[in-house]
């Protein structure tokens, strides 16, 4: 873009440089007119003739010279414009560049956040699992325990009433002796209630015998 700045204003130096040579020519050919304006009227008018040709001309010369001089200008204008439009865009490019690196910036602090709740979301998942295989053990010795002391009881349970039921035939046993025990006292007490018979005239009477005690 400063290449062509500086063609077009190589151009237009060009052009204003030709301006002030053909100023300068058309001055001095009118000097000339002047210094030999005493000749002859027909050359002078010929030579006047000639020169005004030229300086139509000339004149055509400076015009097309100040058209490419505008161009020029217009085209430097241009380019200058471009040139804004371009560090404008330049400058936009900078700011969406760093909204976007801020947003970047943003949304990597936003993964690193995430990344550490997820770790504390781990450790508290590990640190939960851990409590409750612990419980899980404490609650299966607890019931271990608790079918340990069951079966105890149970055992237990059994063995009395193995204990209750041998208690209850040592105790009809009893009850059984106790009653033949009892028939046999009332059968002794029975006999000694009855009255002997008379004995024979001329007969010792022999003295009572005792009472028989009752077996066990």
């Amino acid at each position: 873009m400063s290449a062509q700045d500086n063609e077009s204003g190589a151009r237009a130096d060009s052009a204003t440089s030709s301006t002030s040579a053909i100023k300068w020519g058309v001055i001095a050919i009118l000097a000339l007119l002047s210094v030999y304006g005493w000749h002859g009227k027909t050359s002078a008018e010929g030579e006047l003739s000639a020169l005004q040709g030229e300086v139509a001309s000339l004149r055509k010369a400076v015009d097309d010279a100040a058209q490419v001089r505008k161009s020029s200008q217009d085209e430097i204008d241009r380019l200058k414009a471009a040139e804004t439009d371009a560090l404008r865009q330049v400058e936009e490019g900078k700011a969406d560049v760093s909204t976007a690196m801020a947003k970047v910036s943003e949304l990597d602090n936003k993964v690193a956040a995430l990344g550490k709740d997820n770790d504390d979301l781990k450790a508290k998942l590990a640190a939960a699992t851990e409590d409750a295989k612990a419980q899980l053990s404490a609650a299966s010795d607890v019931t271990n325990k608790i079918k340990a002391d069951l079966d105890l009881a149970n055992k237990a349970k059994a063995d009395a009433e193995a204990a209750s039921a041998a208690l209850r035939g040592e105790a009809d046993g009893l009850k059984a002796q106790l009653s033949a025990l009892q028939k046999d006292l009332d059968a002794a007490k029975s006999a000694t209630q009855t009255p002997a018979p008379p004995a024979p005239a001329g007969t010792e009477t022999p003295p009572a015998a005792a009472p028989a005690t009752p077996a066990p």
